[in-house]
């Protein structure tokens, strides 16, 4: 399994590599108050960290709704059940 780990991590570490060197030019970002100069590496960087922490947040919220659901949709199995079983013994 490390070698695995080895296998995939190495090409992923010489494509970040690669990009971040081939993107390596100052950009210039201008605030209404400041002004930088970043590599555009680190902007595309920090844009997909951003990215990522968006989507998972939005993955909470999702999750979230889909257990309130489904704790929803058991009370209500619970309760149909408990009445099948109801109309179940008053016909006996």
């Amino acid at each position: 399994m490390r070698f695995i780990y080895l296998l995939v991590s190495i090409p992923i570490i010489v494509i970040i590599a690669t990009f971040a060197y081939r993107n390596a030019g100052l950009v210039n970002i201008d605030f209404f108050v400041a002004q930088f100069n970043i590599p555009l590496a680190a902007i595309i960087l920090i844009c997909v960290l951003l990215g990522i922490i968006l989507g998972f947040l939005f993955n909470i919220f999702v999750v979230i709704m889909q257990k309130n659901k489904i704790r929803h949709l058991v009370k209500q199995t619970q309760t149909m059940s408990g009445l099948s079983n109801f109309l179940k013994s008053d016909k006996q």
